[in-house]
């Protein structure tokens, strides 16, 4: 513990966020967390991108085991966007990485409401119209947006019902509100973001979208990840391990680092570590959040952080914090 404390303060003394808490796993147990100043076991993080591999990737797991969905299945989205669940999951449905949905939501309207009707019609015409517009991999929120969607008609559920294990944001005046973690000054919203989800393209959809707005503390997030890990090393789990293998498998890999869902260590350069294995699966979030499940090593590494909160500059502290922060880990754990 005492450890992972000293890597989280170096991280607030680098200026790469102002309160982070890390949580690790080994051999397939946890194995300690920590917390700097204003962070507790009951703190409740914005997740960002790891909503991803939490909601949605996992979902379409669940869906593969159980027969409900098929990989290869067809997906058909806005504007005549013909594509598959699989290549949504590995970035490579020919849509762009990110798109000004808060001025797509004002053509609805100028009194447009978050997560109305009308609001997410004219999202959905706009990705219809950017369909075929990137070719190869590209990283994109938008596809994941579009596979949420499609979950929610094949599965014939809201997302936030489909995924209900950990929060869609946190309203004004619940007890769990104070615990939010603040992510810093929106200024198209007028207001600190806390406990409503930072990803502004989110909040305009009304906070539940498939790329971004899980809320969860770092057990949760550990817990589920170190779920992940044991079900791929067949010592139980909620998915079968031959499912969640199919997922990480590296021949999923084709112009780029993406398997199904979850990214994989660049080489020399990973966010995972200078040690990472080639079979290491991870995801990071844009508010200072990543998960990096490193197989061949048998670890399991959490970093929640509201590095947003200190602005853009944290940025480029935050890409060169992370690998000395898992390669720091691995010295901790002997790996």
């Amino acid at each position: 513990m005492e450890g992972l404390r000293a890597l989280l303060e170096e991280g607030v003394t680098a200026g790469a966020f102002e309160v982070g808490a890390a949580w690790v796993a080994l051999e397939g147990r946890p194995l300690e967390s920590a917390y700097t100043e204003g962070a507790t076991p009951e703190t409740i993080w914005d997740l960002a991108s790891l909503t991803k591999p939490m909601a949605v990737v996992t979902e379409v797991m669940k869906g593969v085991e159980d027969g409900r969905l098929t990989l290869d299945e067809p997906v058909t989205g806005p504007g005549g966007l013909k594509t598959t669940i699989r290549d949504l999951l590995a970035h490579r449905a020919g849509l762009p990485a990110w798109d000004d949905l808060w001025r797509v939501a004002e053509s609805s309207g100028d009194s447009w409401i978050p997560g109305s009707p009308p609001v997410r019609a004219a999202v959905a015409a706009r990705i219809g119209a950017l369909a075929g517009t990137q070719a190869g991999t590209c990283y994109s929120d938008l596809g994941f947006i579009t596979l949420g969607w499609h979950l929610e008609r094949r599965l014939q559920a809201p997302l936030e019902a489909l995924v209900s294990r950990w929060r869609w944001g946190v309203p004004r005046g619940t007890p769990d509100h104070l615990r939010c973690v603040p992510t810093g000054h929106c200024d198209r919203r007028g207001r600190q973001a806390l406990g409503e989800v930072d990803d502004l393209n989110c909040w305009v959809l009304g906070g539940v979208a498939g790329h971004a707005g899980l809320f969860a503390t770092l057990d949760e997030v550990g817990a589920w990840a170190l779920d992940l890990a044991n079900s791929a090393a067949d010592r139980g789990g909620r998915i079968d391990g031959g499912v969640v293998r199919e997922f990480w498998a590296l021949e999923r890999r084709r112009d780029s680092t993406w398997v199904l869902g979850w990214d994989t260590p660049t080489p020399p350069r990973s966010t995972a570590g200078t040690r990472a294995s080639a079979t290491a699966v991870g995801h990071l979030g844009f508010t200072g959040t990543s998960v990096w499940i490193d197989r061949e090593q048998d670890l399991v590494m959490v970093l929640l952080s509201n590095r947003v909160a200190l602005g853009s500059a944290s940025k480029t502290i935050m890409r060169s914090f992370r690998p000395r922060f898992h390669d720091a880990i691995r010295d901790l754990v002997g790996r």
